[in-house]
C-alpha cells in the first residue's frame, strides 16, 4: 500500500511530557495511516527500544494547528541516520481528526455511523421514491426521508440501519446526481472504546454477508461523544462527530451484490430480520464463530477450487452439529434414542442404523450428516438425483477422497458438475441451521430454505432433460 505525506507536527507517546517531531502520511481511500517520529541523535545509534515496539495512542498536532490523535500503533521499521536522527516507524489502526486526547480512557464513546457498502437492497428502502404522476405531474423523483431503522436492541446498545441522502444545491449543471448510501448506527448506553464499536459492527457485519451471500467491506466512519462538541452563544453545545480514518477498509469486488432480483436472492432482508430473535443468536455467536468462518471464506475466496468450497461446508456442518447438537458420542446416542421415540416402531431399527450406522467410538461425519439431513423428522432436504439414505455416506467418501486422497476411494467420490451440486445441497443445509440459529419461525425457515435450492433442482432437471435428448438422437 502507498501512502502520501499529510502533514508533519510535532506528537506525544502514550501522553508522555516528552514531544516528538514527526510525518504523518496516509492512503484515505485504503486506509493506510502511518506516522515517522523522528528524534534527533547526534552521538551513537539509540536503543531498539528507546519507543514502545506497540502504543496505545499518539496525539498532536500539526504544523498547520490541526489535532489528531492516532490509537493502536504497531512498529514497523526503525532506522538510525547516524550523527543525525533516529526515525521509527508506526503503523497505526484508527486516526480521529479534530481532537488531541490526553488520556487512554478519554478515548470513548457513545455513538458509531460506519458506512457499509453494497447492502441497499437488502434493506429495502429508498430516500428517493416515484411521484404519483397523477397528483405531480411535473415532477418525477420524490424526496422521503427514511428515519433510522432498529435492527436490534437491548439494555446495552442499539444498532439501527440509516440511510444518507444528497441533496444538490445548484442546480445550473448538465448532469445532477443523487447519492444515497447505507449506514449501520451503533447508539450505546455508556461510552465504549473503538474496538468495541469494531467488534460490534462486525457481528453485525457478519449477519448482513450471511443474509446477502457477497462479502462486504467498511466504509466512511464516525463516532460522537457527549464531551466533545461545538459551544455556542448562551452555553448552546452541539455534540460535534468525529472522523475516522480507519485500517479496516478493503476493496472489494461489488458485483454479486447489484444483481439480486427476488427477495429470495438473500437468505433474509432488513424487513425479515425483524421476525428473528437476535438476542438468541447473540448467546450462541461465539460457539458460532467458527462456523461463521468456513462459511464466509467461501464468499471471501471466490476463486477457491469447487473441492475447497465442498471441504469448507462439510468441515463447517460438521462442526455444528459437534458444537450444537451432540458433542460426544453418549450424547448423540441419547439423542438418537429421543428422536426414535416419536417414529412408528417400524422405522426405528432402519432410522438407528441411518443415524448410528458406524458410530462405535466416535460420531462419524456420516453420523452427523444423517443427523442434520433428517431435521427432527420436521423437514425433508431436497437432494436432487442423490438417494437421500445415501448421501451422508457419499459426502463422507467424498471428504475422505480430497481430504487424504485415498486413491481406492476414487470411484466413489463427487467430481465436477456432481461435487457442484453437493456443495450447494450442503450448504442449503447449513443456512437451514443458520436461520434456526438466528431464531426465525419455523413456517419462515422451510420456505426460504426451498426458495433457495429451487434453482439447483431446475438445473438439474435442465440437464437430465438434454441428456434424455441427446440419447435419443
Amino acid at each position: 500500500m502507498q501512502v502520501n505525506l499529510s502533514a508533519t507536527g510535532f506528537w506525544k507517546v502514550n501522553n508522555s511530557g516528552k514531544e516528538y517531531a514527526g510525518d504523518l502520511y496516509l492512503n484515505k481511500e485504503e486506509g493506510g495511516i502511518v506516522i515517522y517520529i523522528r528524534i534527533p541523535n547526534s552521538g551513537a545509534p539509540m536503543s531498539y527500544l528507546e519507543l514502545p515496539l506497540e502504543i496505545s495512542f499518539i496525539a498532536g498536532s500539526t504544523i498547520n494547528g490541526g489535532e489528531i490523535t492516532l490509537v493502536n500503533c504497531s512498529r514497523i521499521s526503525t532506522k538510525s541516520k547516524i550523527g543525525t536522527e533516529e526515525v521509527f516507524g508506526y503503523s497505526a489502526q484508527f486516526m480521529f481528526s479534530g481532537v488531541k486526547f490526553n488520556k487512554e480512557e478519554d478515548i470513548a464513546f457513545s455513538k458509531m455511523t460506519i458506512n457499509i457498502p453494497g447492502i441497499i437492497q437488502w434493506g429495502d428502502v429508498s430516500n428517493y421514491i416515484k411521484s404519483e404522476l397523477e397528483e405531480k405531474k411535473d415532477s418525477f423523483i420524490d424526496l422521503k426521508i427514511i428515519e433510522p431503522i432498529e435492527i436490534y436492541s437491548n439494555e446495552t446498545y442499539t444498532v439501527y440501519y440509516h440511510l444518507s441522502f444528497s441533496n444538490p444545491f445548484y442546480f445550473m449543471e448538465e448532469e445532477i446526481t443523487l447519492e444515497q448510501k447505507p449506514y449501520l448506527i451503533i447508539d450505546s448506553q455508556s461510552l465504549q472504546t473503538i474496538e468495541w464499536f469494531i467488534e460490534t459492527a462486525k457481528q453485525m457485519k457478519r449477519l448482513l454477508e450471511i443474509a446477502i451471500g457477497v462479502p462486504l467491506s467498511y466504509g466512511s466512519i464516525s463516532v460522537e461523544s457527549p464531551d466533545i462538541y461545538y459551544e455556542f452563544e448562551e452555553g448552546e453545545k452541539h455534540i460535534r462527530p468525529l472522523e475516522v480514518l480507519h485500517s479496516y477498509k478493503h476493496t472489494l469486488n461489488s458485483e454479486l451484490s447489484t444483481k439480486r432480483i427476488t427477495k429470495h436472492d438473500y437468505l433474509f432482508n432488513l424487513s425479515e430480520l425483524k421476525q428473528a430473535d437476535f438476542s438468541q443468536w447473540q448467546e450462541v455467536a461465539n460457539k458460532m464463530e467458527p462456523i461463521i468462518e468456513l462459511y464466509i471464506e467461501s464468499l471471501y475466496n471466490q476463486n477457491l477450487s469447487v473441492s475447497r468450497h465442498f471441504l469448507n461446508m462439510v468441515q463447517a456442518l460438521e462442526t455444528y452439529h459437534s458444537r450444537r447438537i451432540a458433542n460426544s458420542l453418549g450424547n448423540y446416542k441419547q439423542r438418537v434414542e429421543e428422536l426414535l421415540e416419536i417414529r412408528p416402531k417400524a422405522f426405528r431399527e432402519g432410522d438407528r442404523e441411518f443415524l448410528l450406522g458406524e458410530s462405535k467410538k466416535f460420531v462419524t461425519l456420516k453420523g452427523r450428516l444423517a443427523d442434520l439431513m433428517i431435521a427432527d423428522y420436521r423437514f425433508w432436504f431436497r437432494t436432487g438425483e442423490f438417494r437421500l439414505l445415501e448421501f451422508p455416506q457419499v459426502i463422507a467418501t467424498t471428504r475422505n477422497y480430497y481430504t487424504h486422497y485415498d486413491q481406492k476411494l476414487e470411484d466413489k467420490a463427487l467430481k465436477d458438475e456432481n461435487l457442484i451440486t453437493a456443495f450447494h445441497i450442503l450448504r442449503n443445509i447449513l443456512e437451514f441451521y443458520l436461520l434456526k440459529e438466528f431464531g426465525f419461525r419455523e413456517d419462515f425457515i422451510h420456505e426460504r430454505i426451498r426458495e433457495r435450492i429451487k434453482p439447483i433442482m431446475n438445473s438439474i432437471d435442465i440437464r437430465k432433460a438434454d441428456e434424455r435428448k441427446n440419447n435419443q438422437k
